[in-house]
């Protein structure tokens, strides 16, 4: 089974605030995406106020088609370091629900640097929705994790 097929969907999104460059913001998200995904709009913006009339923009892509997922799977996995995919599995409980979501908040900053980490302030959220009909959610999502350099054995 290819991982386009383990996992049904795929959400990216991060907020930008008034301080935030929002060229900054956009290319952090890029580094998120395989080449063969950069030619395309993906993530679409909302312009909102905050609750003090402050501006906030909201950046969110969906990825729904299996080839994309496959491709983003693949790519996203091996940009995360060994250490947080660990940390991931060992705490899985903590990253997942029981609808079969894998939730993983990675650090803007560090990704706008090229550094792709997990990171709790301001950051990029990444819901990979695994399906249910090939078993277990969460065992699907360690084989994921487990699978460093080709997930497309899954």
């Amino acid at each position: 089974m290819k991982s386009g097929q383990t996992i049904q969907t795929v959400e990216i999104r991060t907020i930008a605030h008034a301080t935030d460059d929002l060229d900054k913001v956009q290319t952090a998200l890029t580094r998120l995406i395989p080449d063969a995904l950069k030619g395309r709009q993906l993530f679409t913006r909302r312009y909102l106020q905050g609750h003090y009339g402050n501006p906030i923009v909201t950046f969110e892509a969906r990825l729904t088609k299996p080839s994309e997922i496959g491709s983003f799977a693949t790519f996203f996995l091996n940009q995360l370091l060994h250490k947080d995919k660990l940390a991931i599995q060992r705490n899985l409980g903590s990253y997942s629900d029981a609808d079969g979501n894998l939730y993983i908040r990675l650090d803007k900053q560090l990704t706008f640097r090229g550094n792709v980490q997990l990171g709790e302030e301001d950051p990029i959220r990444v819901r990979m929705k695994f399906t249910k009909f090939t078993g277990p959610a969460t065992d699907l999502m360690i084989k994921y994790l487990e699978s460093e350099q080709n997930c497309q054995s899954l």
